[in-house]
């Protein structure tokens, strides 16, 4: 009998600009690890497109996790899974008012172009298909490499970088890898654990290694991964139980759900506006007329306003008088 072939892709992607982030991938039959496998190396968006392609192109399945945003619809401030994030590490605030999230930002050509399945419960479950997921390494490292406190491991932050927590975290990676038949990940995570001097390059390559990881877990189900947020921002990370405790507090009282959200109105904004996602996100926070003047965004936190903005799409779709 035929074993379904799986892709596995780690992007750290560089969010703005031109710079490069990290890329790796693996491709298994089975539970059988085959092809060689991309060992981390710096990449554009534009490499990525090139690798998901090449990796997937013999694959019955392949999912992606990225380490960026994207989904974002807010026009400002921070996402509200951040603001959960944040009850753990510090976090970058997302939204479309920003450089790094403007209309010619790579990342909506990237998610144009690579035309994913975006829900995480259906990278879960699906037998086929390409799918991503949104990660968050420094989030993601606080269940991997346990403990309390935040791991200082970015070289760049020289005042508060640690080579001590940069051994660790290239340590936890390596093991993970074995846990997971990554078999030649694991002598690459060793070479990085002998580095004395590590760059910003480092560690983007180092949290590709942790992407393929986390997509790994996610899509093998294992108890400690879990989704946080929804169409308006999600996370696929693994929680400690003290982390778990933490972050569930946190999603009550700001209203986000843990586990269970919903991305019927993300698909049905992208249908609308074929595939385009920057397009998409900022109809969804402009003020629309035949939302009495809210945004499409705000109807949807209301009860039952999902459904009312999923409605005005297909109004819309139709040409019926909005």
């Amino acid at each position: 009998m035929k074993l379904m072939r799986s892709a596995f892709v780690g992007f750290d992607s560089a969010w703005g600009g031109k710079a490069e982030g990290g890329i790796c991938a693996a491709v298994f039959e089975g539970d059988r690890l085959v092809d060689p496998p991309l060992a981390p190396e710096p990449a554009s968006f534009d490499d990525a497109i090139d690798v998901i392609e090449q990796y997937r192109r013999d694959a019955d399945y392949t999912l992606v996790a990225v380490d960026q945003p994207t989904a974002v619809p807010n026009p400002t401030g921070m996402r509200s899974v951040e603001k959960v994030a944040a009850s753990l590490t510090s976090v970058q605030p997302a939204n479309l008012g920003g450089m790094m999230f403007g209309h010619t930002a790579p990342i909506w050509g990237f998610l144009d172009r690579l035309g994913a399945n975006e829900e995480p419960f259906a990278a879960q479950t699906d037998a086929r298909g390409l799918h991503m997921i949104e990660v968050f390494p420094a989030l993601a490292l606080r269940a991997l490499v346990g403990g309390a406190r935040k791991l200082h491991y970015n070289p760049n932050r020289k005042k508060t970088f640690s080579l001590d927590d940069w051994r660790s975290v290239a340590t936890t990676a390596g093991n993970y890898a074995a846990l997971l038949n990554l078999a030649p990940f694991v002598g690459w995570a060793k070479c990085q654990q002998q580095l004395t001097a590590p760059t910003k390059a480092d560690q983007d390559c180092l949290d590709a290694l942790i992407c393929l990881v986390l997509a790994m877990k996610w899509r093998r189900n294992d108890q400690d991964m879990e989704v946080l947020g929804d169409w308006r921002g999600h996370m696929v990370t693994p929680l400690s139980a003290h982390g778990r405790a933490k972050v569930e507090e946190s999603a009550k009282a700001k209203g986000v759900p843990v586990g269970c959200g919903s991305w019927q109105l993300h698909a049905a904004a992208l249908r609308y506006f074929d595939g385009k996602h920057y397009d998409a996100f900022q109809w969804l926070g402009h003020p629309s007329a035949a939302l009495g003047g809210q945004t499409p965004l705000a109807r949807a936190s209301k009860p039952d306003g999902t459904q009312d903005v999923i409605d005005l799409l297909g109004r819309m779709a139709h040409g019926i008088p909005t």
